[in-house]
Formats: C-alpha cells, structure tokens, sequence
C-alpha cells in the first residue's frame, strides 16, 4: 500500500482520498466520478455530521476535505473546524455557488484558519476542479 504524505497512514491502494461533502446528492456524485476518473478516491458524504463520523471511523487516511460552505445544519467552515481538530494536517478546499459578497463566504476569506484555502466557484467544469485539487497537492 502507498503512503499518504499528509498523515503517514495508508491510502485505499495507492490513491490520496478526498472526502467530498455537500447537500446536494447529484454534485457529490459528479465531483466523485470526476475525481475519481482523475484517479482519486473519494468518500461521499451529504452533510457535516455524517463527514465527521466518517473521520472518526475511518481505518484508511483521508488526504484532503472538499466541502461545500453553505450547508444545511453545519456549515462547511464548521465542518473544516471539527475536521480539522480531527485530522489537523489535512488540507480544504471550500466550494460555493455563492458570491464573494455573502456574509460567509467574506468572513472565510478575510478572517480565521481557512483564509487560505483554496475556494472553487459553482459551477465549476471538471478540469477547473482537478486544477485546484492538484494544486493543493502540490503545495502539500
């Protein structure tokens, strides 16, 4: 088995895993095949608290967080700070359909541990996602 560089424990395989959180079922399943046909593996969830238990329970690493920020029930900037009081060397990638002038998506970006993150805009086009998830890796 391959070795993840972020938290020395073992991928599925040899493929980096990348948790992809959002409340919309038809987006979390595009972004896994897109992710997926790139070569990754990719844990689905539909919203915050099922991420987390996931994170948990989880026996493989988990190599990067894609989440959506606005989210019924638990933000994605509230998931990404569990999440990262779980697996804190994991890198996020926040993504969102709302503008930069939301209250939220401002306060990401100006303020707090995720200023800077990567933000990918919705919608994205399948080579506008691989360029930021590649990018982080190659940062990390």
């Amino acid at each position: 088995m391959g070795r993840s560089t972020f938290t020395g424990m073992p991928y599925i395989g040899s493929r980096p895993t990348i948790m992809v959180v959002d409340d919309e079922p038809a987006l979390v399943e595009l972004v896994r095949f897109i992710l997926e046909e790139a070569g990754y593996s990719v844990l689905p969830a539909c919203d915050g608290r099922q991420a987390l238990e996931f994170c948990k329970h989880y026996e493989y690493s988990i190599d990067l967080l894609l989440t959506d920020i606005i989210m019924p029930r638990m933000s994605g900037v509230e998931l990404a700070s569990r999440f990262s009081e779980l697996l804190p060397h994991v890198p996020v990638i926040f993504m969102t359909g709302y503008r930069t002038n939301s209250p939220d998506v401002e306060t990401l970006v100006k303020d707090g541990p995720f200023s800077e993150c990567k933000i990918i805009r919705k919608p994205f086009s399948a080579p506008e996602l691989l360029s930021g998830v590649t990018s982080v890796f190659q940062e990390h």
